[in-house]
């Protein structure tokens, strides 16, 4: 084992007790949503849902992406609505 890999697992340690210990926000989640499905990582997918359940449960909400006006708030919204 190289030092690459040990290092390697031990950030993906971190990030998965991250998401058993719902640190992440939602924003953080759909980063992280994204590369775990590039990857296949179902591990990390299975975590994301319960992460994301638990914060609907605690009563958090994800940031709008819309303004009052309609307007998307972000790059993201905007690039999405084209």
């Amino acid at each position: 084992m190289t030092l690459f890999t040990r290092l390697q697992g031990a950030h993906r340690m971190n990030r998965i007790e991250k998401l058993k210990n719902d640190l992440y926000t939602f924003e953080e989640l759909i980063t992280l949503e994204k590369n775990a499905t590039q990857l296949n990582d179902s591990e990390t997918l299975g975590l994301i849902t319960i992460s994301r359940a638990s914060k609907t449960a605690k009563g958090e909400k994800p940031k709008p992406t819309v303004g009052e006006d309609g307007k998307p708030l972000t790059r993201r919204a905007r690039r999405e609505k084209k």
